[in-house]
Formats: structure tokens, C-alpha cells, sequence
């Protein structure tokens, strides 16, 4: 070898040396990993197309996606998504959990960690803990297992300062529910919740809601609202919640949106058309829903106003005085043939007295053929303190139209679920995330993936505020679900509501496995966390956010 041909072969080498050394240096912050999710199909939750590629995570975040990059990797643990989709972990916008948040043990909710729920927001349809601090402050001693955070429940301050009077609250009432929407917001929580079918925000009228919504707005917070009708009153309904929302300067989000009753079927158009005007003035305003053609509520909705005052005096009334009970029959039956309704056939009781679960209207307390017998049936079920029902009220061509609405999230609506319960509840607790896919992405085709995963997940995080969720993307926490779109699929059914969900092969919250192929993996600690919003102006999330 000639000297040049040394010189030339030396310095080909140290370049080879000099460029291993860069690589390892480049590559460096990628290789202690604690996850290598390898071979998946990522999609984002940004709405782009989905990619091959590879996700790393360290530290509970998100710290890369690629392919070559991790070639120096040293992963503690690598999953083989074996060509699934790698997707952000869902978020279900609208929960009832906190009477099953803890006291004494980790929060493990099952029914939602197997959907691939990785986050959720709780303290719907005004509905919530009304010591925020206390409830995050149990979570975060006991531990959970998934993402939690919550809006303050407009029905549960209001029962804890007025009980369930129906009068409009006097100064120093209206200022004690201020005082706690304010505390509430200022310990964490995301908005103002209200339940305006239900007892006692039923009795509020705009000017109350509006007032205590502005408490929720001074800290930055959202109106999710649980209006005051979705039946042959919608439409007002409707117009009722963007005007408190516009009114008080804050996002509006309407919970469960729907077109309840045969009266009101395929309305879902024109009611959507309402939000959309709203946009195009320049509103915030977003709606979710869940994936069923059925409903699920309490009987006590059925009832008139005055029979639920003052802790259902009206109700008690009836039960002693033959005049007043024909009083209630005849609004209740004028409220049904108003709706549409030809019986009461359509509402099936899930939970209440154990010979009630499963049987309908027409079928408990004692059999009733036509609409005047089974409005007695109700009415005795009430005085005996009602019941949790099923209601066939929805026309499956409206849900289409709201479920694929581009300003549309996804909530289950749904509680923990307790198998060995004594009760047989809507199946949405156990499949609604499962049936989105299923149903609307792979069988009819009504959206695509990348537009369901944006759904439910980026879209969501951003409504809410809840900063770096809903993403695959570097510095994002590491919430995620691997799904086989092939076979992802809602068992539970009326019939057998709590049926486990198939095809989801994990779900990781904050870069822990906590589900592996329909299995709980509940190591300590408990990687989930307490999701406390920054009282402070609107998040940049939101006020960025386009009205779609």
C-alpha cells in the first residue's frame, strides 16, 4: 500500500469513527427508554394520515417517533404492535365517577381502562364533588389509574346552599354558589356543569345560571350543560345553553347532544345548524355524544315540575289525594302524546327494586296494555322512589349526523361499572370507544380513522384545556392505545351490558402498561394522575381553537 493510499484509508477510517461517534451522540437521549412501541401504525390524533413508524417513551412522556433514530435503543421494555394502530389513549368528556373515586384504595376503573380510556372528566350534568381540593387530594394519596379531572356540578352546589327548593336564589344564596363555583375553579376544576332537567337545577332560571356561569368564566372555564330538554322542548333547549355560554364569555359545550321523542326525529340538522350559527358569530361551542340509538336517565324526568318541588312534595300529594294524583296522570299523558309516544314500552328499568330490573312500564308494577294504565305504573314507581330506566327515544339516522359532526367529542355518560351489581345498565359503560370504531369508522364508514382518533382525543384534550394529552408527539404525556382496527369491537349489549371489549391489545397511561390484551396490569405506583386546570385565563388550546 502506497503512503497516499495509507493517508486515504487512515482518513476514511477516523471519518467512520468521527460519524459512529456523532450517531451515538445524536442518538444518545433515545437510548434508555423505557417503551419501544415498534411495527405499529401511528396515527397522531392530529388528523394526519397514519405512519409507520415507531414511539419511545421515557419518564411517563412521549420523547420521539421514528424508525432509524432507534437503532442505539435500549428499551426496558419493547411492544410489538404487530401492524396495529398506535393511537393518543381516549378521552371520555363525559363521565359520573366521583361516587366511585377513592377513599381507601387505588381508583381502577375497569370498564373504561379496557375501552382504551386513558383520561376522564368527570362532575357532568351539574352533578359533582363539591370539595374539588378534597377529591383531588384523595386521588392523589390513594392513587389511580387513569387520568382524572372534573367540572364543578351546578345541581350539587345548589342542593348544598338552597336544598331542593325551586325558588330563584336570594342575594346571599346566589353570592354562597358563587363563592363555591369561585374556590372550586381556583382548586383545579375545568368548568360549571349544569343538569337543567334534573332536580334542583330544573328550578333555576337563565338569570341564575348565567350568574354562577360568570364565576366559572372570571378562571378561564367551560359550560358543559345538560340542557334543559332534548325532546319536543330541544330546540329552545339548545338556545338556552348558547346564550348562558354567550352571555358569560365561556366555551359551551352541550353533553349528550340528541333528538329525544318520535316528535323530534330527524331534527338532528337543524339542531346542529344551531350550534353552527353560533360558530359562525364567533362562539366556542363544541358537542359530544355517545354511539347508541338509546338513552339512560331516571324515571323522575317523565315527571312535571311541581310534583318534584320541595322534595317531591307534589309527588307525595298525589299519593293521598285522588285529584292531585289525576293532575299528575294528565300531564304526564299530555307530555307523552305531545312527544309521540303511543305507550311507555320504550322505557326499561335498569336499576330500583330487583323484580323491576329488566321489565318495562308496561310490565311493572303490574301489567298495563295501554298508555293510561302504565302512566299509574310510573306514577307508583315514583312514589316508591323511582328508578334508573333505558328509554328507546333516538332514531339511529340523527346519531349518525351527530356522532360524525366535526364539532363533535365522544362521553359515555356512563359511571364505574360493578358486575356484581343488582342492575343491568346501558351497555355504553363498557363499549361506547369500541362501537365508534367499529360501527361508524369500519362498518358504515362514516368517518375516517384519522378523523375518529382526532376525536377522540386531540379534539377533546383541546376543548377542555388539558395540556399535552390527546397526542402522539414529543413532550406529550405518554397516553396511549394500540387497537387492531380489524377486530376492535363492543360486545356489551342490552342483554349483557358489562361483556368486556375485543381487539384492544394495550393501553398504557403515562407510559405505564395498565392494560395488556383485555387484562388489568395494575404495578404500583399508580401512574395516573389528578388533572387540575391553572385558574387563570382562557387556555391558549382553546382560544386557538377553530370552530370546525
Amino acid at each position: 500500500m502506497t503512503a497516499k493510499h495509507w493517508m486515504m484509508a487512515s482518513f476514511a477510517l477516523l471519518l467512520l469513527v468521527l460519524l459512529a461517534i456523532g450517531a451515538w451522540w445524536a442518538f444518545a437521549p433515545f437510548r434508555n427508554l423505557d417503551i419501544l412501541i415498534v411495527n405499529g401504525t401511528v396515527v397522531d390524533g392530529t388528523g394526519s394520515a397514519p405512519r409507520q413508524c415507531d414511539v419511545a417513551i421515557r419518564d411517563g412522556k412521549i420523547i420521539g417517533l421514528g424508525t432509524w433514530r432507534f437503532f442505539f435503543a435500549k428499551p426496558k421494555v419493547t411492544l410489538d404492535a404487530n401492524h396495529r394502530i398506535v393511537a393518543p389513549g381516549f378521552i371520555d368528556v363525559h363521565t359520573h365517577v366521583e361516587p366511585n373515586l377513592p377513599t381507601s384504595a387505588a381508583f381502577a376503573p375497569a370498564n373504561f381502562l379496557r375501552q382504551g380510556v386513558t383520561t376522564l372528566i368527570t362532575g357532568n350534568c351539574g352533578r359533582s364533588r363539591t370539595d374539588i381540593a378534597g377529591l383531588f387530594r384523595g386521588l392523589e394519596r390513594h392513587g389511580t389509574y387513569i387520568n382524572v379531572a372534573t367540572l364543578i356540578g351546578h345541581n350539587s352546589v345548589r342542593k348544598e346552599v338552597m336544598g331542593e327548593a325551586a325558588h330563584s336564589p336570594n342575594p346571599d344564596e346566589l353570592n354562597r354558589m358563587r363563592g363555591m363555583i369561585e374556590q372550586a375553579m381556583k382548586d383545579g376544576a375545568l368548568g360549571l356543569s349544569t343538569g337543567l332537567v334534573y332536580v334542583p337545577g330544573r328550578f333555576a332560571k337563565r338569570p341564575e345560571v348565567i350568574a354562577l356561569a360568570k364565576s366559572a368564566s372570571d378562571y378561564g372555564g367551560i359550560y358543559a350543560s345538560h340542557i334543559r330538554d332534548e325532546a319536543r322542548g330541544g330546540i329552545s333547549a339548545i338556545e338556552e345553553a348558547l346564550d348562558i355560554g354567550q352571555t358569560a364569555g365561556m366555551p359551551t359545550q352541550i353533553s349528550h347532544f340528541k333528538c329525544s321523542s318520535p316528535s323530534q326525529w330527524h331534527t338532528a340538522l337543524q339542531r346542529l345548524q344551531l350550534v353552527e350559527a353560533a360558530q359562525a358569530k364567533g362562539q366556542r361551542v363544541n358537542i359530544d355524544a355517545y354511539p347508541y340509538d338509546c338513552s339512560s336517565t331516571t324515571t323522575d324526568v317523565l315527571l312535571p315540575d311541581w310534583a318534584l318541588q320541595d322534595n317531591r312534595r307534589g309527588l307525595h300529594e298525589a299519593a293521598r289525594n285522588a285529584g292531585k294524583r289525576q293532575q299528575l296522570h294528565d300531564d304526564i299523558f299530555i307530555r307523552l302524546r305531545q312527544e309521540g309516544w303511543p305507550d311507555l314500552r320504550h322505557i326499561r328499568l335498569v336499576a330500583g327494586k330487583p323484580e323491576w330490573i329488566g321489565k318495562t312500564l308496561a310490565d311493572v308494577p303490574q301489567s298495563a296494555h295501554d298508555l293510561d294504565h302504565q302512566i299509574d305504573n310510573l306514577i307508583e314507581v315514583s312514589l316508591r322512589g323511582g328508578a334508573q330506566a333505558i328509554y328507546a327515544d333516538m332514531n339511529e339516522g340523527d346519531v349518525e349526523q351527530i356522532v360524525t359532526a366535526p364539532f363533535g367529542v365522544f362521553g359515555s355518560d356512563s359511571a364505574v361499572r360493578d358486575v356484581e351489581g343488582q342492575y343491568k345498565p346501558h351497555p355504553r359503560g363498557c363499549g361506547t370507544f369500541p362501537r365508534i370504531f367499529r360501527i361508524y369508522v369500519r362498518e358504515k364508514q362514516l368517518l375516517s380513522l384519522s378523523a375518529a382518533v382526532r376525536k377522540t382525543s386531540r379534539e377533546a384534550a383541546e376543548i377542555f384545556g388539558l395540556e399535552n394529552r390527546g397526542l402522539l408527539r414529543a413532550g406529550a404525556w405518554a397516553d396511549v392505545v394500540i387497537f387492531d382496527l380489524a377486530t376492535i369491537e363492543d360486545r356489551a349489549d342490552y342483554e349483557q351490558p358489562f361483556a368486556e371489549p375485543s381487539g384492544i391489545d394495550y393501553v398504557l397511561v403515562n407510559g405505564a402498561i395498565v392494560v395488556d390484551h383485555g387484562n388489568l396490569t395494575l404495578s404500583k405506583p399508580a401512574p395516573g394522575q389528578a388533572l387540575r386546570k391553572k385558574p387563570s385565563a382562557l387556555p391558549e388550546a382553546l382560544s386557538s381553537l377553530s370552530n370546525r
